[in-house]
């Protein structure tokens, strides 16, 4: 009788999130700063917050997040969703990354902000927020920090959220996959690790959802995992986060792990996980060793 071999370290299973800055010192920070560029002339009219959004509405928003033992109980209101969406797919790049911080914030932490009634909400919130890292360009990306990092910080959180941002996040996979391959090479090692996080998630997420995921979506791992090693810019952390990614895929339920496999076999990813493993510690060749298995 053939028996399912087992891992250590593969399949990735749950999520790793960014849940830093929630207390109030953080949260008020990121409204200051929300207001310093609502009255910039550089933001039209049109799109600026009014005095009661700026102002009530953002306060409002701030104490809800900053009281955790709460959440069971508090509400995230539409005015507040509204004004961050506002933010995010109204504003310039360089002036909405303080809302991006904010949406990371509610994606995973509170749990009627990402309800599934919202589901349609976190579409446009995380489809806004991949469209303006990847407005950047490719050179911009790989220099700019605040867009790229929280970008990539609201889709790991996305998952791990509830079921309003985690249908939005697997929905957008390819989109989202496409932005984490344009942000690997990034100059900046914050940027890398929310990069892997990114990815590990997504990977997680396939392997975990009733519906079975696209190879063509499976495929997009091997992509952003080939350009995160072949930018050779790395720390140990990323790479082993992005290597269980990989591992995740082929292990994917169905044809599709076996067509993952497949394809890793062509494009000889086993002597490029070999060859990464090498420099990154213990974990890096643990996790390599059981990738070497499944190719074998």
């Amino acid at each position: 009788m053939d028996v399912t071999p087992t891992y250590d370290h593969l399949p990735m299973k749950g999520y790793k999130i960014f849940d830093a800055g929630i207390d109030k010192k953080g949260l008020t920070k990121v409204i200051s700063k929300v207001r310093e560029f609502n009255n910039d002339d550089a933001i039209s009219s049109s799109n600026a917050l009014s005095l009661s959004e700026a102002n009530d509405v953002l306060d409002s928003l701030s104490t809800t997040l900053s009281i955790t033992n709460r959440y069971h109980s508090s509400t995230i209101s539409d005015m507040e969703l509204a004004t961050v969406h506002k933010m995010i797919t109204q504003w310039d790049a360089k002036k909405a990354f303080p809302a991006l911080d904010l949406a990371r914030r509610m994606a995973v932490l509170h749990p009627d902000a990402a309800s599934g009634k919202r589901r349609g909400y976190w579409e446009e919130v995380l489809g806004g927020a991949l469209d303006m890292c990847l407005g950047l360009g490719d050179d911009g990306i790989v220099g700019e920090v605040a867009v790229p990092m929280l970008t990539m910080r609201l889709v790991a959180n996305s998952y791990k959220g509830g079921n309003g941002s985690t249908g939005a996040a697997g929905s957008l996979v390819d989109r989202i996959l496409e932005c984490a391959n344009a942000c690997a090479p990034s100059n900046n090692k914050n940027v890398r690790l929310s990069v892997a996080t990114a990815v590990l998630n997504a990977s997680s997420y396939m392997h975990s959802s009733s519906v079975s995921p696209s190879s063509s979506s499976a495929v997009r791992v091997l992509d952003v995992v080939g350009t995160i090693v072949g930018c050779g810019k790395y720390e140990s952390e990323p790479i082993v986060r992005s290597l269980v990614a990989l591992g995740t895929v082929l292990l994917l339920p169905g044809g599709c792990g076996e067509e993952m496999q497949k394809a890793a076999k062509e494009r000889s990813i086993g002597s490029m996980v070999e060859r990464v493993s090498s420099g990154h510690g213990d974990m890096a060749k643990a996790v390599a060793k059981e990738i070497l298995s499944i190719l074998s």
